[in-house]
C-alpha cells in the first residue's frame, strides 16, 4: 500500500498546513492544486487526516484517522456525493451540514474533489460560506487546474500546490506496490512526476515495448535506407506514438547528460550500456532531435499523416547526426 502521508510530508503544502495547525490558525479554506487527477482524492484525504487528527501530525491509529480511512467520519464530508461534477445539490448539502456541530472532532471539514468541475452557479452558492464560514468549519478543495474557478473563489482560499515528484521519490514510494523494479524504473522515467501516471504506465504492458523500440532507434538506425524499417516498427498497432515521443524525449535528455560526462546523473541506467553502442550522436545532434520532437508534436496536433510524420521525424534524427558530425 502506498504511504501517501510519507510522500506529501516533504511538500510545502503539507508543511504549511502542518504549521497552521500547530499555530492553531488553520485557514477556513485551502485549495490544493496537483496534476495528479487520479490520486487527487487520496491526497485530499491525507490532508484531511493532518487537519483533523488530535495529534500534531496524522497518527493513522486514533479513532479520527481510522474513521477517515474508512470514509465514515461524520465530520469529514466528501463531495461530490456521486460520480460526476459537483452540482448545486452538493453545495446545498454542504451549506446545511456546515451549521451542524461536530460529532467526533473539534471541527467539521468539507472536502471538495475536482473543484474545477464546479459550474458558476455552484461556485456562487459556495461563496457565502467561504466569506463567512460558521465556527470550526473548514473547506479543503482539490483541483487539477485553477483556471475554471471564479476569481472570487480563488481570492478566499489559501492556494497550495503539490508539484511533480522527483523520480527517486516516486520509486521509493511505489517500490512495494510495484515489485518489478525494472518496469517501475521505466514507468517512472516515462511519466510526468505523478503517482497516477507512474501506476498507469506500470500497468501498461506496452511500455517496455516502446522503451525497447526507442533504444533500437537510437542505437541501430544509422542510415536513411533503414527509415522504412523503423517507421513500420513504430506504426505497429501495439505502439502508442504519443508514448513513443515522450519516451524518446526522456531518453534523449538522458543522452545529453551522458555525453556531457555526467553518467552518474543518467536516471535510466539501462540506457547507459545501449548508449555505448550508439553511433554518431553528440550534443548538437541530440538538441536537434529534441527540437524535432517538439515540431513533431505540433504537426501531430494538426493531424499530419502518421506515416509521413514518423518518417519525417526519423529523417530529422539522422540529419542531426550527420550534420553535427562536422562540428
Amino acid at each position: 500500500m502506498i504511504d501517501l502521508s510519507a510522500l506529501i510530508k516533504k511538500t510545502n503544502a503539507y508543511k504549511i498546513i502542518e504549521g497552521d495547525k500547530k499555530a492553531k490558525r488553520l485557514s477556513h479554506a485551502y485549495l490544493i492544486l496537483t496534476n495528479d487527477g487520479d490520486m487527487l482524492k487520496n491526497y485530499l484525504m491525507a490532508f484531511a487526516k493532518l487537519m483533523c487528527c488530535e495529534n500534531d501530525e496524522p497518527c493513522h491509529e486514533c479513532r479520527t484517522c481510522s474513521l477517515i480511512d474508512k470514509g465514515v467520519n461524520p465530520d469529514v464530508l466528501v463531495y461530490p456525493k456521486t460520480d460526476g461534477a459537483i452540482g448545486t445539490e452538493d453545495i446545498n448539502s454542504l451549506i446545511e451540514e456546515s451549521y451542524l456541530k461536530p460529532i467526533e472532532c473539534d471541527k467539521k471539514l468539507f472536502v471538495i474533489v475536482g473543484a474545477e468541475n464546479m459550474n458558476a452557479s455552484s461556485q456562487n452558492k459556495l461563496l457565502k460560506t467561504l466569506e463567512e464560514p460558521p465556527k470550526n468549519v473548514h473547506i479543503l478543495m482539490g483541483a487539477t487546474s485553477e483556471f475554471a474557478l471564479l476569481s472570487t473563489i480563488k481570492s478566499r482560499v489559501k492556494k497550495l500546490e503539490i508539484p511533480p515528484f522527483d523520480n527517486e521519490v516516486l520509486i521509493e514510494a511505489l517500490k512495494d506496490e510495484c515489485p518489478d523494479q525494472e518496469k517501475l524504473l521505466t514507468a517512472v522515467s516515462s511519466g510526468d512526476g505523478t503517482i497516477g501516471k507512474a501506476l498507469a504506465l506500470y500497468g501498461d504492458d506496452g511500455l517496455l515495448s516502446v522503451t525497447e523500440l526507442v533504444i533500437d532507434v537510437l542505437v541501430n538506425m544509422n542510415s536513411s535506407s533503414q527509415v522504412l524499417e523503423f517507421s513500420n516498427k513504430i506504426l505497429q498497432p501495439k505502439i502508442d506514438f504519443t508514448q513513443f515521443l515522450s519516451t524518446l524525449e526522456l531518453m534523449l535528455r538522458d543522452m545529453l547528460v551522458y555525453y556531457q560526462g555526467k553518467s552518474d546523473m543518467v536516471f535510466n541506467k539501462r540506457l547507459i550500456k545501449a548508449l555505448e553502442k550508439a553511433q554518431k550522436f553528440n550534443t548538437g545532434a541530440i538538441i536537434h532531435a529534441l527540437e524535432s520532437i517538439t515540431e513533431a508534436e505540433k504537426r501531430k496536433k494538426f493531424n499530419m499523416n502518421p506515416t509521413m510524420l514518423v518518417e519525417w521525424l526519423l529523417f530529422q534524427i539522422l540529419e542531426g547526426k550527420y550534420k553535427w558530425q562536422k562540428f
